[in-house]
């Protein structure tokens, strides 16, 4: 940012993937708070410039987020769109916040995945968040923020499709196989804010950082977890599920576990932020999802 600016100042920030899950919610996370100003463009608005670095001409700004990485970093173009941003980024010393996921690793250790791991997933979607996250991070003001299994309820995400099944008394099953700690989006918009606002304040932290909500669960387990939930609002709602695991040939039932979990020790070192837990968040989610659907 600008340190010769006012410091009361509202904070102005360029969000780049404004129609995407994580835009949407920064946008309405941030809409009843006057010290952001924001300057937005869609997904839609990107591709008018085929992800040339015009699409930053004339903007004045303290902090770019790329919430698009996460969501569209399969797009054939994605490459110039990430080579304009660090172009910016080193050419005016604005910071990059960019949003990435736990997906960059591949799930075989035994623990939460800290920020001295390295990324080592090797399918398409993680290694182009890789090389972005390792350009972004070359540039000594960036961010890299983590995240988990997002929910939001919206957009026809994993929690909206399992009420819609529940809904139709369509039997469940699904994967044992794999561990994380689910988040709703807003909870990952009020981390991002935090942490840009104690930027533009003062703070020096920059760097990858992880952040997800508390309680470690199985993917199972988080669909019984909504399954219990929406108990609650459906009589008809079936009381079990069935766990589909993936065994070692001739084992005694050893389910081969894949760990998509972070530990956020860091961020709150840095930062103060605390995780919150996802299950009240779900409760809240999955009523509303009954109540107005």
């Amino acid at each position: 940012m600008n340190r010769n600016r006012d410091i009361n100042a509202p904070i102005r920030i360029v969000l780049l993937g404004s129609d995407t899950v994580v835009g949407e919610e920064l946008l309405l996370f941030a809409s009843a708070l006057s010290e952001f100003e924001w300057y937005t463009l869609s997904c839609h608005e990107l591709f008018k410039y085929d992800y040339d670095s015009g699409f930053l001409n004339g903007i004045e700004c303290d902090v770019i987020i790329d919430a698009l990485s996460i969501d569209r970093c399969l797009d054939s173009r994605y490459q110039k769109f990430i080579n304009a941003l660090t172009a910016y980024s080193e050419q005016t010393n604005t910071q990059l916040f960019m949003i990435s996921s736990a997906l960059v690793f591949s799930g075989d250790k035994e623990t939460a995945y800290d920020e001295n791991d390295q990324p080592d997933s090797q399918d398409s979607y993680s290694l182009a968040l890789i090389e972005s996250e390792q350009r972004f991070l070359s540039l000594p003001q960036n961010v890299v923020l983590r995240t988990g299994w997002l929910f939001n309820g919206k957009n026809d995400d994993f929690v909206c499709r399992t009420i819609d099944l529940i809904k139709k008394g369509v039997n469940l099953a699904h994967n044992d196989s794999f561990v994380g700690s689910p988040s709703p989006v807003s909870d990952l918009a009020r981390v991002t804010l935090t942490m840009i606002k104690q930027h533009y304040y003062g703070s020096t932290n920059t760097g990858v950082y992880h952040y997800c909500c508390s309680e470690e669960i199985s993917w199972y387990g988080f669909v019984e977890a909504i399954l219990a939930t929406a108990g609650q609002f459906d009589p008809k709602a079936p009381v079990s599920i069935e766990a589909i695991s993936d065994c070692f040939p001739d084992s005694e039932d050893i389910v081969l576990v894949k760990r998509q979990s972070l530990s956020c020790r860091k961020v709150f070192n840095h930062f103060g932020v605390k995780q919150r837990p996802w299950r009240a968040s779900l409760r809240k989610l999955v009523k509303d999802l009954y109540q107005f659907t």
